[in-house]
């Protein structure tokens, strides 16, 4: 996908793009072996984030995510492009959209995310989630951003103030 779209000033910004990340994302949960026992341990703190694999050009970084019972994102966009897959258990993602007179984010709907659900967003404030392990069982999901690995823990989200009627 980086191939048929670097000609493109942002490669994400192409519906191929899109569409190739959301199939690779499809073909990995379907593998139930994808991770080692060590990639899916979650942590009692936050949900936890394991690094597997970054692109030796800096184009993209392939992390997992393990998410224990109630634990979320803060509610964010993206600083990137990103792409996931729940391989393990329901994430909850709650939509928000962006009131620029307000300067801040409303939520506008929630949907479970089961095993095998995907998503791809573009960077921007027009895609602002939070995701959350609302159930009782852990949670595993599969990210990609469009970040060399070492930033992938300060170059991705954008966290964004929230309506006080979600707070």
């Amino acid at each position: 996908m980086f191939e048929a779209c670097g000609h493109l000033p942002e490669p994400s910004h192409s519906g191929v793009f899109a569409r190739s990340m959301r199939v690779a994302l499809q073909e990995a949960a379907a593998h139930a072996a994808l991770l080692t026992p060590a990639q899916r341990e979650g942590s009692l703190q936050t949900y936890r984030r394991h690094l597997l694999a970054a692109d030796r050009q800096g184009r993209y970084a392939i992390a997992a995510l393990v998410w224990l019972p109630g634990q979320a994102s803060p509610v964010h966009a993206h600083h990137t492009w990103c792409g996931y897959a729940v391989l393990d258990g329901t994430l909850s993602e709650t939509v928000f959209e962006w009131n620029d007179p307000e300067k801040c984010a409303s939520a506008a709907r929630t949907q479970a995310r089961e095993r095998g659900a995907v998503s791809f967003v573009r960077s921007g404030r027009g895609s602002i989630h939070r995701l959350g392990n609302a159930s009782d069982a852990p949670a595993v999901s599969l990210h990609v951003y469009g970040v060399p690995g070492a930033q992938i823990g300060s170059h991705v989200n954008d966290v964004v103030p929230v309506a006080p009627a979600f707070v």
